[in-house]
C-alpha cells in the first residue's frame, strides 16, 4: 500500500513543533498555531485534522491503478481520505500547544481565545462519540482511550488558560465535562483485573498510544497504574525489543513492523518512572533501527532488518528527541523497582 502524506496533520505537526520548541525553536510552534487558526478560518466547526501545505482543505483520495510503489506495492493513492475522519485527539493537541505557548510567556488575544473557546466546547460536546483514533483505523469507529484522554486534556488546558489569562469561560460546565470524561475512562478504558489502561472501551487489547497519557497530565508517569500499563505494553506489544502499535485488525490489511516512535515513547515512560537502566536499554535498541546516517523510518522489521513505511519519518526523529530529553532530565534519579510512588 502507498499512502499520500504530502499534508500537514494537526497531530504530527504538534509533535514536531512541541519538540522544536523544547530545544529553542519557539517561532515554529507559533507559526503552526497561526497556520491552523487561519486554515480553519478561526472556527472549530471548520476544523479538519489535516490540511494541504498551503492550507488546502479538499484532499479527496483516489487510487492510481496505472502506478506501482516500492517493490511493486499497490495501490498508489493521491489525496488522503483520512481528512474526512473524526479524530477527537486533534482538539487536545491544539490546546496542549496553546498551553505550552502560554507557559513560555504568551497569552491568546481576543480572536485566538474565541477559537480556543470553540475547540474546548467542541470537545465537551463530542467526547462521547466513537472516532478513528490516533492511528486512523479504517474499520468502524471505536471509543479509543487515547482520544478520550485528549478530550480530557482539551478541557483541562482550556480551564487552566481561562484561569491564568483571566478569560471568561463556562467553568462549571467545562469542569463537569472534564470530570465526566475521567470517570468514563477509568470505568470503561481501564482493565481492573490487570490494572492497566487499554486501547478502547470495554476491550482487553493494548495500544502503545496509552504511553502518551502522562504527557498531557492525565496521570503521573510514576502512578502505579501507569507503571503497570507501561510494563504490559512492553510485554504484549514487544517485537524483538521494539514495539508494535497494536495487535488488532486495523482495516488496512498487511503485516506491520515495529513502530519506531512507540519505542521512544516507552523510553520516555521508563525514564520518567526513574527506571534508568531499562530506559537506556530500550533507547539503545530503538536507535539501532537508524541507518548509517542516523536516519530512521516510520517502521522497522527486526526479522529482516529492513526499514518500512515512510523514510525518513519526522515522528520517529522527534520522539527520539523527546526520549533523549527525558533521559537527560531524569539521569541519576532512579527509583528501585518495588518502591514506586503509589497513585
Amino acid at each position: 500500500m502507498n499512502w499520500d502524506y504530502r499534508y500537514a496533520w494537526i497531530r504530527d505537526s504538534f509533535f514536531s513543533v512541541r519538540s522544536l520548541a523544547e530545544v529553542g525553536f519557539e517561532d515554529a510552534a507559533d507559526d503552526f498555531r497561526r497556520f491552523i487558526e487561519r486554515s480553519a478560518a478561526g472556527s472549530a466547526e471548520s476544523l479538519q485534522l489535516m490540511y494541504g501545505l498551503g492550507g488546502e482543505r479538499r484532499l479527496t483520495e483516489e487510487k492510481l491503478d496505472f502506478l506501482e510503489g516500492y517493490r511493486g506495492a499497490r495501490p498508489v493513492r493521491v489525496g488522503n481520505a483520512a481528512a474526512d475522519q473524526l479524530q477527537l485527539d486533534m482538539y487536545g493537541e491544539l490546546l496542549e500547544l496553546s498551553w505550552r505557548w502560554h507557559r513560555r510567556g504568551n497569552s491568546p488575544d481576543d480572536d485566538y481565545w474565541r477559537f480556543l473557546f470553540e475547540l474546548v466546547d467542541a470537545a465537551a460536546e463530542r467526547w462521547s462519540e466513537p472516532d478513528k483514533g490516533i492511528w486512523e483505523m479504517r474499520g468502524p469507529p471505536r471509543h479509543f482511550v487515547h482520544s478520550k484522554v485528549m478530550c480530557w486534556a482539551t478541557l483541562d488546558k482550556g480551564l487552566r488558560l481561562a484561569e491564568e489569562c483571566l478569560r471568561k469561560a463556562p467553568e462549571r460546565r467545562w469542569k463537569q465535562a472534564r470530570d465526566e470524561i475521567r470517570r468514563s475512562i477509568e470505568r470503561r478504558g481501564y482493565d481492573r483485573d490487570r490494572g492497566v489502561f487499554v486501547q478502547a472501551y470495554d476491550s482487553s487489547d493494548l495500544d502503545a498510544a496509552v504511553l502518551r497519557l502522562p504527557s498531557v497530565d492525565f496521570i503521573a508517569y510514576d502512578d502505579e497504574r501507569m507503571v503497570r500499563t507501561t510494563d504490559a505494553v512492553r510485554e504484549e506489544l514487544d517485537f524483538d525489543g521494539l514495539l508494535r502499535r497494536y495487535t488488532v485488525d486495523d482495516g488496512n490489511g498487511g503485516e506491520e513492523g515495529a513502530f519506531v516512535a512507540c519505542a521512544f515513547w516507552l523510553v520516555e515512560c521508563l525514564a520518567r518512572q526513574g527506571r534508568d537502566d531499562e530506559a537506556r536499554a530500550a533507547y539503545d535498541r530503538a536507535i539501532a533501527t537508524a541507518n548509517e546516517l542516523g536516519l530512521m523510518a516510520e517502521e522497522y522489521d527486526p526479522e529482516s532488518h529492513e526499514m518500512l513505511g515512510n523514510f525518513p519519518q519526522a515522528l520517529s526523529h522527534l520522539s527520539h528527541l523527546e526520549a533523549t530529553l527525558a533521559l537527560a532530565a531524569t539521569e541519576g534519579q532512579s527509583t528501585p523497582r518495588g518502591t514506586e510512588p503509589k497513585g
